[in-house]
C-alpha cells in the first residue's frame, strides 16, 4: 500500500474532491453514488449532484481516500435504512440478523481511478469504513460485493467491491440469494 494514502470523511469542504472524482467514474459518473438511495422506480427531476450534496451537508455519507492532497478513492457507508433500493433489490436486501436497519451498516461503492486501482485503495477505504461505521453507533456492517469466481469482474460490475477483499476484512458471507448475484457479507465487532 502506498504510504502517502490517507482517508478522510465526505464533508462539505471536500465535496469538489468528490466531484473530481465523480467525473472520471466513466458510464456511472451521474450516479453520484445516489443509485442505492433512491426507491426503485423513482428518479426526481433534480439532477443527482444535487441530491448528493444535500447528503453530504446532513452529514458525512462516506470517506476519500487522498494521496497527498489528490483525491484517489471514494467508499460509500451508511445505515441500511438510507438506501431504499439495496433494501429492495433481490440480491441486495437485508439478509437474516438485519433486523435494524438504522444499526446495520453497508459498505455499498467504491470508485478508485484506473491509476490508482492495484494500490489497495479500496482495501484501505474499506477498513476505514467499517471504524466510520463502528465509531457511529453501528451494530453490524455489511457489504454486498460481487464474486469474482461465479461473475465477470468489471471495473464497472464491481463498484460494490469483491468478495475476497471483504472476507480478508475480516466479513463472513451471510446470504447469496442467487447463484451469479451479489453476496451480502457482514462484519461484528469483536
Amino acid at each position: 500500500m502506498d504510504p502517502r494514502l490517507t482517508v478522510a470523511e465526505l464533508d462539505p469542504d471536500r465535496w469538489p474532491h468528490f466531484l473530481a472524482l465523480a467525473r472520471q467514474m466513466g458510464g456511472n459518473r451521474s450516479c453520484y453514488c445516489m443509485w442505492w438511495r433512491e426507491e426503485r422506480g423513482e428518479r426526481s427531476g433534480r439532477p443527482r449532484a444535487e441530491a448528493a450534496r444535500e447528503v453530504v451537508d446532513q452529514g458525512p455519507p462516506g470517506l476519500l481516500a487522498y494521496a497527498g492532497d489528490t483525491p484517489v478513492g471514494w467508499c460509500a457507508v451508511a445505515p441500511r435504512s438510507a438506501y431504499p433500493r439495496l433494501n429492495t433489490a433481490r440480491d441486495t436486501r437485508p439478509a437474516a440478523g438485519a433486523d435494524d436497519l438504522d444499526r446495520v451498516w453497508v459498505v455499498s461503492c467504491f470508485f478508485v481511478p484506473e491509476a490508482w486501482r492495484g494500490r489497495g485503495v479500496s482495501r484501505m477505504l474499506l477498513a476505514a469504513a467499517v471504524d466510520f461505521a463502528y465509531r457511529r453507533g453501528a451494530a453490524a456492517v455489511e457489504g454486498v460485493p460481487i464474486d469474482p469466481a461465479v461473475v465477470d469482474r468489471s471495473p464497472g460490475g464491481s463498484y460494490t467491491g469483491t468478495l475476497p477483499m471483504f472476507l480478508a476484512a475480516g466479513f463472513e458471507e451471510v446470504a447469496r440469494p442467487t447463484p451469479k448475484a451479489r453476496v451480502t457479507v457482514r462484519h461484528r465487532r469483536g
